[in-house]
């Protein structure tokens, strides 16, 4: 099972690596010869989000242009140097590319908080988890999933580190329980904390390497971090739209709930930079009848058939008329949960709108393949996380808290390559995570399509 395996896969160059080298190209001709600090935010970007193999090889192409080659070269030299010799190097490009633009970007290179380093070998693995109170059931299926991860390691032979379990249950500062616990003798990885209102804390540098298990809470902060935010699953979910043609796309949510309000802040920003339009918006009620016509106006179906009920008044033998909804859309993207989202896709079949691709968030499924109780969820796409789209029949749905412990419990072995900008992918089962830039591990996540009911695997070839 390659999910325990702390194995970092080469990425082979792709069609969609062209397209992304492609649009860096014209996102650093686009800054010109004066740009601000925060017109070459984006340029970067893109640059970290690239293997260091990569950027080595476009630093060698003939076709470079003065803008193009100078950000290859600064992008390289900065990720193929340790943390301490990044100024000197910094200081040697900009004596090669005095008047490149870039060098407006140099302030902020060298005031970046470098990572903190993990050992090559870990042989004490701290973990800080909620093991009372709140949040103790997910804190304890983190917990199972690390220590299945080690365990399985130790049966291939690897030496596993000792584990140094804390409860975060009754934590309420975590700076003084984090000093506290470097007196005691500091671990040589901290994984965790795991709730929120701690991880938003970790706003400075720890001298420990930590791993943390939610959003961390500033820039300050050096370690790495390993979430469950959906913000990354609508990434995958938005670049799956976009692959397969659509543009324009009608974005369905339910009224009154407060789940939903950060996904579709996330829906909004993801558009503008993947550039997808948001044509319309709907927070529609979760009744059928009330469903049905609030699908049946923003359509513009309730107004096809007045217009049809008009003209039959009118004339002694009206024509033969069928309603049809707007032309302006070409897709539908679904936030909702499964009861909901089986009300949404059957109505908007009846509204005529059944060859409208329908995509949503991961909500709609359970975790558990039913293709009985999901027959209405025909043709629907979501992206998940590896760990709940391998479910078969007849299986209980795990814990994704469960999968988070796996992929803690063994990425922290990889995390000395990704750091060093290594190339390539930890095949994990909360998704294939890769350290792009900053601190956090982004998760690549494979979508399904639900067919007779069961969620299916795309294949790049669908």
């Amino acid at each position: 099972m390659l999910f325990w395996g702390a194995l970092l896969f080469p990425l082979s160059t792709t069609a969609e690596d062209g397209v992304k080298t492609d649009r860096l190209r014209q996102l650093i001709n686009a800054a010109g010869v004066h740009p601000s600090a925060s017109s070459l935010e984006p340029v970067w970007r893109a640059l970290q989000e690239l293997p260091i193999a990569q950027l080595i090889e476009l630093s060698r192409q003939d076709s470079n242009n003065y803008f193009e080659q100078g950000w290859f070269e600064l992008a390289r030299d900065y990720r193929l140097v340790t943390t301490s010799q990044q100024d000197s190097r910094l200081d040697q490009w900009q004596a090669r590319w005095f008047h490149h633009p870039a060098k407006v970007w140099l302030p902020y290179l060298k005031q970046a908080v470098p990572r903190a380093s993990v050992p090559d070998r870990v042989e004490r693995l701290g973990v800080l988890l909620p093991l009372s109170g709140q949040f103790a059931e997910q804190g304890r299926e983190v917990l199972a999933g690390m220590r299945a991860a080690l365990e399985w390691d130790r049966r291939q032979g690897y030496a596993v580190p000792q584990l140094q379990i804390h409860d975060t249950g009754a934590v309420e500062e975590l700076p003084e329980f984090l000093s506290q616990l470097a007196e005691e003798g500091a671990p040589d990885l901290l994984v965790g904390p795991l709730r929120p209102e701690l991880t938003q804390q970790l706003t400075r540098m720890q001298s420990v390497p930590v791993l943390a298990l939610n959003r961390a809470g500033g820039e300050e902060f050096n370690g790495y971090q390993l979430d469950l935010a959906s913000d990354q699953e609508l990434r995958q979910l938005i670049k799956q739209i976009r692959q397969d043609g659509h543009r324009r796309v009608l974005l369905l949510a339910p009224a009154d709930e407060a789940w939903v309000e950060p996904l579709l802040a996330w829906i909004e920003q993801l558009s503008v930079s993947q550039e997808l339009v948001i044509q319309d918006r709907l927070r529609y009620e979760a009744t059928p009848e009330r469903l049905s016509w609030q699908l049946g106006q923003v359509l513009g179906v309730n107004a096809s058939r007045e217009r049809a009920q008009q003209l039959a008044q009118l004339l002694p033998e009206a024509p033969k008329q069928e309603a049809r909804h707007r032309r302006d859309i070409d897709a539908v993207l679904l936030i909702a949960r499964p009861d909901e989202a089986r009300l949404v896709k059957p109505i908007l079949n009846y509204h005529r709108a059944d060859a409208l691709p329908v995509y949503a968030g991961s909500h709609l499924f359970t975790g558990k393949v039913d293709a009985i109780q999901d027959r209405d969820l025909e043709g629907i796409v979501f992206c998940d996380m590896p760990w709940r789209l391998r479910q078969r029949p007849g299986r209980s749905p795990s814990s994704s808290f469960f999968a988070l412990g796996l992929d803690a419990g063994s990425v922290y072995r990889a995390l000395p390559q990704m750091r060093a900008g290594a190339s390539g992918y930890f095949e994990g089962e909360t998704g294939h995570l890769r350290l792009v830039r900053g601190h956090r591990l982004q998760r690549s996540l494979p979508c399904a399509r639900f067919v007779r009911g069961e969620p299916r695997l795309i294949t790049t070839a669908d």
